[in-house]
């Protein structure tokens, strides 16, 4: 299945670029916090509520391409998901996209299968990248922010910078030994924690800051909750 991505490259003098990129897989990265130990205590949280341990980390999930998607509203089956804020690495053509994206995840079916609960949600980009050879001198100052709107109320859900998550170099090393192919390769990254736990919203936004170059990337997708079928 081909699924075409249209992006606009933000180049740091300033200039822009329309790319095409060519999604033909998509990675989900977990418990991929730079902190192993406070992952595992993550994990262990995570098992009195009945989400499956795995059985290393970090975590790698391959999806199919189609779930990644840079619109602006996404569909769900219920009320029980969330977004969870990461970077993206878009990679085509000897060249990586870095960017805003959120792992949507279906929260019921995580009990049962943390990549079934992945696969069942879209993975929604920010359609505004940066060059990752731009920011790479710099990529631990980069700061990710996620708001999330509960009932009309909009409030702030995540923040960290990514110092908190393992890098493209530290995960480098886990591709080549997966031997996962990187070519027009989606990888998204495992997010950063909450700041008050789930929350079940009607809509997300993203940013990536970057203050070294003083610049930022932002996007916002809402939540449409299906109507019951007949079963």
């Amino acid at each position: 299945m081909e699924n075409i991505i249209r992006l606009t490259v933000h180049h740091k003098d300033g200039s822009t670029a329309a790319v095409g990129f060519v999604c033909e897989s998509v990675y989900n990265a977990g418990y991929a916090g730079k902190d192993q130990e406070l992952v595992r205590g993550h994990i262990e949280e995570l098992a009195r509520l009945g989400v499956p341990a795995p059985s290393e980390t970090p975590t790698l999930y391959p999806l199919s391409n189609y779930v990644l998607t840079s619109s602006g509203e996404i569909q769900v089956q219920h009320g029980e998901t969330s977004g969870e804020a990461e970077f993206v690495l878009l990679m085509q053509d000897g060249r990586v996209y870095v960017t805003a994206a959120s792992d949507h995840t279906d929260r019921k079916l995580e009990n049962f299968s943390v990549p079934i609960s992945k696969q069942a949600c879209p993975n929604v980009i920010a359609p505004d990248v940066w060059l990752y050879d731009d920011v790479k001198d710099h990529w631990d100052s980069l700061m990710l922010r996620c708001w999330v709107v509960k009932d009309g109320t909009r409030a702030l859900y995540q923040e960290a910078p990514l110092s908190a998550l393992l890098s493209p170099e530290e995960w480098s090393s886990i591709w080549d030994r997966v031997g996962m192919k990187t070519q027009n390769c989606a990888f998204l990254s495992g997010t950063i924690n909450t700041l008050g736990g789930l929350v079940f919203g009607e809509e997300y936004e993203l940013s990536l800051t970057d203050p070294v170059l003083n610049r930022e990337i932002r996007h916002s997708y809402k939540v449409e909750v299906l109507p019951e079928g007949i079963e």
